[in-house]
């Protein structure tokens, strides 16, 4: 699609959306908006926060194809595209907040969707509300704290697609919550386009394989090659002074994604396998380690 094509989408759409009637529930979101918009106090201006509020109700209401509009979606032979639907900003004295909600969209095109193409459409629906769910936690948490105007706080959410080849599909949502100490974390949902289904860490394996061993093992021999090249580096392993700070192993929900050499990439919230100073880490294992234990 050219630049001038991609205008001409844009204006029929915002035309489109300023005949449309406007639904009951939406009339009744703005006016809980706006409610909760005068209840800020911190936020930049009054006319900031009234376009924020139309911005993260509307947006998502302007159909499909504007999505993929504003999120220069239309790319040959890709299925899925993330694109950040809302966005929540909030900036005060000891408060600052900075929040995308990403949503996955598809895109139907000759050749492009296989296998169950039902389930793959309850799966977009049922991770797009999970995000959703996620995120709006994070919000009230941080909306609360920030009512009560005690100590600091700061969020912030940000997206990436980690993984999109002909198998996998796989979005990585940072989140990063302060509150005098930062905390950071990872959240990454991979779908599988030929079945149509979310899938976790322990779906790719054989039933009884023993990968969780083996790759957690993988793992910490890593984390021992880092800790030898690097003294300032410090991981849980290996701890026979309190024995009970070693990191357990895999659990078969652990984060993950692909990479583009097919590698499987492991990713741990802070504190997870290491003390906070460390920050949330990302290890990367070898196909050739696990790839004989795959279904």
């Amino acid at each position: 699609m050219t630049l001038k094509e991609l205008e001409n989408k844009l204006a029929a759409e915002g035309e489109n959306y300023r005949n449309m009637e406007m639904p009951e529930e939406l009339k009744w979101k703005l006016k809980q908006a706006a409610v909760r918009a005068r209840r800020t106090r911190r936020l930049r201006k009054a006319g900031a926060a009234a376009a924020a509020v139309l911005f993260l109700v509307l947006l998502p209401n302007t159909g499909e194809n504007m999505a993929y509009a504003m999120g220069n979606l239309p790319v040959v032979g890709r299925l899925f595209r993330a694109v950040t639907f809302m966005n929540y900003q909030y900036e005060g004295d000891r408060f600052n907040a900075d929040v995308d909600v990403p949503q996955i969209v598809i895109k139907d095109g000759e050749g492009d969707r296989q296998g169950n193409t039902a389930e793959l459409d309850e799966t977009i629906k049922q991770v797009n509300f999970d995000i959703e769910e996620t995120i709006s936690r994070l919000v009230a948490e941080f909306q609360a704290s920030a009512e009560l105007g005690e100590s600091y706080g700061e969020l912030e959410v940000r997206h990436e697609t980690v993984t999109d080849d002909d198998r996998y599909f796989s979005l990585k949502l940072f989140i990063y919550q302060g509150a005098g100490s930062g905390t950071q974390s990872y959240k990454i949902y991979t779908i599988d386009k030929v079945s149509g289904q979310q899938v976790r860490l322990g779906d790719l394996f054989q039933e009884g394989s023993g990968y969780s061993e083996l790759i957690s093992e993988n793992l910490r021999e890593q984390m021992r090659s880092a800790m030898a090249e690097d003294s300032e580096k410090t991981y849980w392993v290996d701890k026979e002074d309190i024995p009970g700070l070693n990191w357990k192993g895999l659990e078969e929900d652990a984060d993950f994604y692909f990479d583009q050499m097919g590698n499987l990439v492991i990713a741990f919230d802070e504190y997870e396998v290491a003390p906070g100073y460390m920050g949330a880490q990302e290890f990367t294992v070898a196909k050739s380690v696990y790839e004989h234990l795959l279904r």
